[in-house]
């Protein structure tokens, strides 16, 4: 067996199957012309085949290819060593080794030239092929290394792969992707969508290797033909890349260095220990860089280390020019209100990119609009309380919490459903056995959050007032207290956190 040694670069069996050097070839059957093709073997021997590799198009002299039966099991050895092709010398081929070689799909080929010199002329266009191949990437590679940014590495890499988006993955989710515009369906998927993604669709990713980003993943989504050379692309894009990460989080923490200054202030740069000065002046020495309307937002997570690059990712997209510092159990950034830029806007743009990091567990808080330098610690306390009481599974969007929330978020965090539900069944047995305990339950909680006012509950219900009351005296009787103000609170809580669940 004679086997050209295999070389890095792209060829497909289409580059030697449309060759005009190899005209003389003719396709009993064409599996997939864009697999890719690692090597040529010419079998002297059918026992030859066990030893061929992965992508090899394996041709058979004529003393192996004698009739039918040496085709057939020269096609199974071939599909169990996933070979993609065997070529033969031209003679009468009958239906059943065609059909044989498509329920394998290992494509079957034939031609009437010599099959050493066969041999030789598709191992010089597999040398032609390579050497193109190799070229394109090269070109892209010195096109990539000029990018500023990772978006504009992003958008060079997406315009290599024919407008396919361009991503960025850490632990699994998007945090950076090529398109500012929406992604098109097979472009960008969550794991649980990729199952159902459109057919015909490969998902290719290449590591983005580095001391503090192992869960980074340059990814694309691309037909199946592409996939060979998108997986060449990417790993061409990937030292790049890999800079300009490590650039923008050098830049990140020189930037957030004045952040860090204000809540050191206190002696403790932890959020969650972070006090009021006792000596205001030292503001007054201070450059606060933040002038007019200010939030904090602090952003949590219990696995820093491991989310820290979509933490950056995720903020970069929301607000890029504002500085991100952080701190032991998360990073803090103080974002101004613009003209281009209100409160509602940056809630709204961080809930939009949190759904795509829902699965790394990241809590937001964002404290209430303050206006001097003098509140900056205030403000930090608000948001990390905030953060604390967020709920990153919550698909409600409770992964980001206000602080003039922070009172509606603290009863699912002193009486979670599951608790709820265990002392309920003890407590108020005949409720929940009631066919109507939703009904009921809900129209306790609705009056008594409006202080006991039947027709503001009636109202908010969309009931007739005496509705309400014959709902209220049916829960009364199944356990419900209503006539003791120190059961009011209790059950308030507990109702509440069995609606939740339900």
């Amino acid at each position: 067996m004679m086997t050209p040694k295999p070389v890095s670069g792209l060829v497909e069996l289409r580059d030697i199957t449309g060759s005009p050097e190899l005209s003389g070839l003719r396709e009993l059957y064409l599996a997939n012309p864009s697999s890719p093709v690692r090597a040529l073997a010419l079998i002297s021997d059918i026992e030859e085949l066990i030893s061929v590799g992965p992508d090899t198009v394996a041709l058979l002299t004529p003393d192996v290819a004698r009739g039918g039966w040496m085709i057939s099991a020269a096609l199974r050895y071939a599909w169990e060593r996933r070979a993609c092709a065997i070529i033969v010398p031209e003679q009468s081929f009958t239906q059943t080794v065609i059909d044989l070689a498509r329920r394998l799909e290992v494509s079957l080929l034939t031609t009437n030239h010599d099959m050493r010199a066969l041999a030789i002329d598709a191992a010089v266009q597999m040398g032609v092929a390579r050497a193109g191949s190799l070229a394109r990437v090269n070109r892209f590679t010195q096109r990539i290394a000029q990018a500023r940014d990772l978006r504009s590495a992003l958008a060079l890499t997406s315009d290599e792969l024919d407008g396919v988006d361009a991503l960025i993955e850490t632990a699994g989710a998007v945090t950076l992707r090529s398109s500012s515009s929406e992604v098109k369906p097979t472009a960008t998927r969550s794991h649980a969508d990729r199952a159902e993604m459109d057919a015909g669709y490969e998902r290719v990713a290449v590591p983005i290797t580095s001391v503090d980003s192992e869960f980074d993943a340059l990814v694309a989504y691309v037909p199946e033909s592409a996939a060979s050379l998108a997986e060449q692309i990417l790993a061409a894009a990937t030292p790049s890349v890999r800079a300009l990460l490590a650039d923008a989080r050098l830049k990140s923490t020189r930037d957030s260095l004045p952040v860090i200054t204000i809540t050191a202030l206190s002696g403790d740069a932890r959020g969650s220990g972070v006090d009021d000065p006792s000596r205001e002046a030292l503001f007054d020495e201070f450059d606060w860089l933040v002038g007019g309307a200010y939030s904090a937002v602090f952003i949590m997570s219990d696995l820093p280390e491991q989310t820290g690059t979509a933490v950056h990712q995720l903020w970069n997209a929301v607000v890029p020019t504002v500085p991100l510092a952080r701190l032991i159990d998360g990073w803090i950034g103080f974002v101004p209100e613009s003209a281009g830029r209100t409160r509602g806007q940056l809630l709204q743009r961080m809930r939009q990119h949190m759904e795509r990091l829902r699965k790394l567990e990241v809590r937001v808080g964002i404290s209430a609009e303050h206006s001097s330098p003098q509140q900056a610690l205030r403000s930090v306390r608000e948001a990390w309380l905030a953060a604390r009481t967020a709920d990153p599974l919550d698909t409600s969007g409770a992964a980001l919490v206000e602080f003039e929330q922070l009172s509606a978020r603290l009863l699912p965090q002193l009486l979670p459903y599951r608790l709820a539900e265990q002392i309920g069944e003890l407590v108020i047995p005949d409720l929940l056995a009631d066919p109507a305990a939703d009904e009921l339950m809900r129209a306790v909680v609705v009056y008594l959050s409006h202080h006991g006012s039947a027709s503001a509950a009636a109202e908010q219900l969309g009931v007739h007032r005496n509705t309400l009351q014959t709902r209220l005296k049916r829960a009364e009787k199944l356990g419900v207290p209503l006539s003791h103000p120190e059961d009011v609170l209790p059950m308030h809580m507990l109702l509440s956190g069995l609606l939740r669940g339900r």
